[in-house]
């Protein structure tokens, strides 16, 4: 047991990428505690609510990540998830076998708050020695995410950094063409496409240049607060590098992706930031192809921002749309490696 235990510890650190490791983490549990099944849900704080969103799963042995979720998977409130909610509220193991089939519940803390809670599945139910074992993999998977995080994140704003990017949009592009983990009832009709968007705050300069960095800074923050408000749980939102920032959204059709970036253009528009007033964003966005190089399709989105910015601001434009009406010339998407 110590050998197998030490491999997957091997194994679980290995990574460098926090949705790997979920998926790691709950192999390494399906395997040590012959489980039936395991969930991972993320636990944030919106408006001062606690909320919930799966993040990897387990299913007849097979583990699944983000990227296999539907499209409409969206944040519940905690409070609906009774096992998971009990356990935050005492920071303690809650076990439950009521239903035939025993279910366990460990949640995952940080000096901030609850982070996340795994939901473990056993056919009679975990021993309490088990139960500390799980518990270690645990604190093993929270102290490694957290030096993960620290890397990955931008210290400003909270969201992942220019350098997760570059690995992210690769792995995007990678799995542009696969098919969310659903019922048949609810893939049918499902758009795969994938798309990236460029986001640029209207005249940021001038919000530093009259009020301060300082409150250059609270902008940035509350930007980036509607991003995670705005978006999907599946999307993948970046702060790129000064006042610009990026979203990765996955399976919506055109229509959709410009219907979600037009309501977040809309919702910050509509929002007074403390003592600068009103703020505009102008948004460019492109499809991201599976195959196209990383390059090409920020390039593509890049170009549909800069037609924004260059025709009135405060507006989103589509690259395929603005190639379609003759305003830009398309470019070739190559398929080669490139690197930033």
């Amino acid at each position: 047991m110590s050998n197998k235990l030490l491999d997957h510890v091997r194994t679980i650190t290995l990574h460098r990428d926090t949705a790997v490791l979920d998926r790691s983490v709950i192999t390494s549990l399906l395997e040590l505690l012959h489980l039936d099944d395991v969930r991972l849900v993320e636990i944030c704080r919106l408006d001062g609510e606690l909320y919930f969103t799966t993040t990897a799963w387990s299913e007849d042995g097979e583990v699944f990540g983000q990227d296999q979720l539907p499209s409409d998977a969206e944040a519940l409130p905690l409070t609906a998830y009774a096992g998971a909610r009990e356990a935050v509220e005492t920071h303690g193991i809650v076990s439950d076998g009521s239903a035939g089939q025993y279910h366990h519940w460990l949640p995952v803390h940080s000096d901030d708050g609850p982070i996340a809670c795994f939901e473990l599945r056993h056919p009679s139910g975990l021993t309490t020695h088990q139960l500390d074992l799980a518990a270690g993999i645990i604190g093993l998977y929270r102290n490694y995410r957290a030096l993960l995080e620290d890397s990955q994140q931008d210290t400003l704003t909270g969201l992942a950094n220019r350098k997760t990017f570059d690995h992210s949009l690769a792995h995007f592009l990678s799995s542009a063409s696969e098919t969310p983990h659903a019922s048949p009832e609810r893939r049918h009709g499902e758009t795969h496409d994938h798309w990236l968007a460029v986001i640029d705050i209207d005249h940021f300069k001038r919000v530093n240049d009259r009020f301060g960095h300082l409150y250059g800074d609270e902008v940035l923050i509350l930007v980036a607060n509607r991003m995670r408000r705005s978006f999907r749980q599946g999307d993948k939102l970046f702060r790129f590098g000064g006042e610009e920032f990026v979203v990765l959204l996955r399976h919506v059709d055109a229509a959709g992706a410009l219907a979600t970036l037009e309501r977040f253009r809309m919702a910050i528009a509509g929002e007074q930031f403390p003592q600068v007033g009103q703020v505009t964003v102008s948004i460019g966005f492109a499809r991201a192809a599976a195959g196209a190089s990383p390059a090409a399709v920020l390039g593509s989105a890049d170009e549909a921002l800069y037609f924004a910015k260059a025709n009135g601001r405060n507006r989103v434009c589509q690259y395929e749309s603005l190639v379609e009406a003759g305003h830009l010339e398309r470019k070739t998407l190559h398929t080669e490696a490139e690197f930033f």
